[in-house]
């Protein structure tokens, strides 16, 4: 996010989608007045409103709050993202590695 305050941050990906600051409120489903202080008084917002702001930009939260989640492969990240999409919840995914451990365990024990 470089020396970027959020709001200046946030400005700069609604810019760079090219959408008015309107069709992002709109979007996100928050005032524009809102999305204005946010943008340009340096009002803090927020989580649920970060999350909003991600989905409407359709970028993950993260690259919203300045970590980049480039650490991790994009194909898994798209993949946790169709996986949320689809209403699959972490529990769900955490029981499955679970499973798939203990399954590996069994073999390597066999």
């Amino acid at each position: 996010m470089t020396n970027r305050t959020l709001g200046q941050h946030i400005k700069h990906l609604r810019l760079s989608k090219k959408l008015s600051i309107t069709d992002l409120a709109s979007s996100a489903r928050i005032s524009k007045g809102h999305l204005s202080n946010i943008e340009n008084h340096g009002s803090s917002p927020s989580v649920q409103v970060i999350k909003k702001l991600a989905l409407a930009l359709e970028i993950p939260v993260e690259l919203i709050i300045g970590h980049s989640p480039s650490q991790l492969d994009p194909e898994w990240t798209d993949l946790m993202i169709q996986a949320k999409n689809m209403g699959i919840s972490k529990e769900e995914i955490q029981t499955f590695l679970a499973y798939e451990s203990w399954k590996l365990f069994l073999k390597k024990e066999g």
